[in-house]
């Protein structure tokens, strides 16, 4: 994979540069995940409202619920359920799609065309993926906000300037900073595990199918892992 990622970033920085398949991929990797993971984002924030409504009721801490939900939202919940979903949905669509053109033998005669797919095939779609993963996290935060507003007003009537007010009273600029980059590095990482399996199948139409749980499971794992290691960087360099 070191390898991999090496040559993938060579072909990347060399030109020409493959401007229109990058746009499409846009809207294959961005645009098509964004019902997904605003209903993903959406379903977080009910949750979470009703959950931690229930919790702070016993300790008398109720006030603080708005809170709760949008650091949650923002720390933590938005950007990894955000890099799950998509891990899920665009992680196996390129495994399949890659691993399904090298089985049919379509990458070689790329390669025979004076094509690269490096730059082609796995570049556009790695660099759509950390372009794409910030963007579609802060719509699962709003919506995760919004709907944990909602389910809280079910509840108890509240305004949603005075959740929003209470909310993000305190919070700054740069909580925003930590999750966006780490969002970013899981794009990174869909993107690359899920063209490194694409890209290396064998076996046919069970190859394909293969690549494609395999391109879900280890991007997945990976994410996770990442997430455990980004946070405990990104508190060191950017400390509460």
């Amino acid at each position: 994979m070191w390898l991999f990622w090496v040559r993938l970033v060579r072909a990347a920085v060399t030109p020409p540069y493959e401007w229109r398949e990058l746009i499409r991929q846009c809207d294959a990797i961005g645009a098509r995940s964004l019902p997904l993971v605003a209903l993903a984002g959406a379903a977080t924030g009910v949750v979470l409202s009703l959950e931690t409504r229930d919790s702070l009721v016993r300790f008398g801490a109720k006030s603080f619920l708005p809170a709760i939900i949008v650091f949650s939202m923002i720390k933590e919940s938005g950007p990894v359920i955000t890099g799950l979903v998509v891990s899920g949905r665009a992680g196996a669509g390129i495994g399949a799609e890659l691993g399904s053109m090298k089985v049919t033998e379509q990458i070689d005669a790329m390669e025979a065309s004076a094509i690269d797919p490096y730059k082609y095939l796995a570049a556009t779609r790695v660099l759509d993926c950390i372009l794409m993963l910030p963007l579609l996290t802060v719509a699962a935060i709003f919506c995760g906000i919004l709907m944990g507003w909602i389910a809280n007003s079910v509840a108890e009537s509240i305004s949603f300037r005075y959740f929003l007010q209470t909310g993000f009273k305190e919070v700054e600029f740069s909580d925003y900073i930590p999750p966006i980059l780490k969002t970013a590095v899981f794009g990174g990482i869909i993107g690359l595990v899920s063209c490194f399996q694409g890209m290396r199948t064998k076996g046919g139409t069970e190859g394909v199918g293969r690549t494609a749980t395999s391109s879900v499971v280890l991007s997945s794992l990976f994410v996770i892992l990442a997430d455990v290691v980004l946070v405990r960087l990104m508190l060191t360099i950017w400390p509460i």
